[in-house]
């Protein structure tokens, strides 16, 4: 496994309008320098690029001069792109409790409250948040997935009656599973 220090590692963030070519481009720009993408999300809300680079750098190599070759490169393309470099930062080990991992799935009629209410529910309990996406199901409603981490210390039992007290008061409906079983009843298998 690799070890991200603040010395070799950076994390890289593109956003603004999607066209075809800002993945290859970012990367290739990357790839000259010596970097090595260690992880990367992708993801586009309404023709709007985001991308997030978490890479390994040569020794020398400063954010400044990341940042002037990937501009350079993204402004020869003449893609319209805000461009964010940072140093990786490390969680002090003793600030991360032991928790685990669960998908929590709300639908139904859209509201503009919908994030800000689950998402501090599950601030107010020391849950993390590590993957949400909203969207449009069409006719006025949405559907909201929270991967998030559940603190060992927290009664996962009680927080979901909450979240799903909460929910219906809402008019919204609201699920809320472990990972593995999230994962097993939605696992596809190819051949």
């Amino acid at each position: 496994m690799t070890q991200y220090t603040k010395n070799n590692s950076a994390l890289v963030a593109v956003i603004g309008l999607d066209q075809p070519g800002i993945v290859a481009t970012v990367s290739s720009a990357l790839t000259r320098l010596g970097c090595n993408i260690e992880e990367m999300t992708q993801s586009t809300l309404h023709d709007q690029f985001s991308g997030i680079y978490l890479l390994n750098k040569p020794e020398g190599l400063s954010n400044e001069t990341l940042n002037e070759e990937i501009s350079k490169a993204l402004e020869a393309r003449k893609f319209h792109l805000s461009l964010v470099i940072r140093d990786f930062e490390e969680l002090p080990k003793d600030s991360v409790p032991e928790s685990e991992s669960y998908v929590v799935t709300i639908w139904g009629k859209d509201g503009n409250d919908i994030v800000s209410t689950f998402s501090r529910i599950m601030s107010e309990q020391r849950v993390n948040i590590h993957d949400l996406r909203a969207k449009p199901l069409g006719e006025g409603e949405s559907v909201q997935i929270f991967e998030v981490s559940v603190p060992k210390a927290v009664d996962a039992r009680a927080l979901h009656r909450v979240m799903s007290e909460r929910a219906k008061a809402m008019g919204l409906s609201l699920t809320m599973q472990h990972h593995l079983i999230f994962d097993a009843m939605h696992h596809i298998e190819i051949h």
